[in-house]
């Protein structure tokens, strides 16, 4: 990597200030990659919250690093301020699966600088990137299906057999690709499973919920149920997601690398990163929003 920490190719970006403020920390310097994939959807990435959970405003947000509460919860501040994503993609801080953990927490798990980290934090800007908003929850659960079941249930087929093939040419020379093909496939029929039990099982309770229709005790239930079982089975997910990444080196590509090959990387980080914004729609938003309404009706029949 050059020094800028700016790779002269053309599928990798990276914060030039995000970048050398983590420089000399625990973890050494820091890069991301985004895939060409994902260029044009950078902006739509940062932006993910409800109307009801931020007021929209055209005036920058200024905070000085003192003002950023080192307890509060890394999931939380993403919702409030939905660019803070490319900071923590930058340090490798967990937004997602990990969104309950504090940003002093997230910090030491990621061996950065929690100062550091502060300040980057302190310098972003809500209007570096307009924020999408729901009017409910059931709108969220349609640009979910849309924007995230609809691509993995294109992309994840499509990529396997990528897989397979880079897999069978290049197996010789990379004996790593045989472990990376049996993590791919663990993970994509577990994602195609755990998607059709979301729109099947999950989504039409919370949109019934957000209709105002009442629950039985039974669906009560079951929601929570339901809830906590995707929650686990993101974090499998990650799991999967973490092993492919360094069975590929952090998604680099090699040397004697073929087009077919160099494709395989690129489509692999960018389903990382799509999981990464999913997940963080449902952990952090979805799921926590539900759950609000969920109490909400209970404590309203019992009192």
């Amino acid at each position: 990597m050059p020094p800028s920490c700016v790779s002269t190719s053309n599928h990798r970006w990276i914060d030039r200030g995000v970048c050398s403020r983590f420089r000399g920390t625990a973890r050494g310097p820091v890069s991301i990659n985004v895939p060409r994939l994902l260029v044009a959807r950078i902006p739509a990435m940062f932006g993910f919250t409800l109307k009801n959970l931020r007021t929209r405003s055209s005036r920058r947000f200024e905070m000085s690093n003192a003002t950023i509460d080192p307890q509060r919860p890394v999931g939380e501040l993403v919702r409030e301020v939905p660019a803070y994503t490319r900071v923590f993609e930058a340090a490798d801080i967990d937004y997602c699966c990990g969104g309950d953990a504090s940003l002093e927490l997230a910090c030491d798990q990621a061996g950065v600088n929690l100062d550091d980290v502060r300040e980057e934090l302190a310098d972003i800007q809500t209007d570096d990137a307009e924020a999408t908003d729901w009017d409910d929850l059931s709108e969220l659960i349609d640009d979910v299906v849309e924007t995230h079941h609809q691509y993995l249930r294109e992309e994840l087929p499509a990529l396997e057999g990528l897989v397979r093939k880079v897999t069978r040419v290049h197996g010789e020379n990379h004996p790593e690709l045989e472990a990376l093909q049996a993590a791919y496939l663990d993970l994509a029929p577990a994602m195609t499973e755990h998607i059709l039990e979301e729109e099947e099982e999950v989504f039409p309770i919370i949109e019934k919920l957000d209709r105002g229709d009442s629950l039985s005790d039974a669906e009560c239930r079951r929601l929570r149920e339901e809830i906590e079982e995707m929650e686990a089975d993101h974090e499998e997910t990650a799991e999967l997601l973490e092993r492919i990444a360094e069975l590929t080196d952090e998604y680099t590509v090699p040397a004697d690398a073929c087009p077919s090959y160099e494709s395989m990387i690129e489509r692999l980080e960018a389903l990382e990163r799509d999981t990464h914004e999913h997940v963080h729609k449902e952990n952090n938003v979805l799921f926590v929003e539900a759950e609000t309404k969920l109490s909400g009706g209970i404590e309203s029949r019992t009192s």
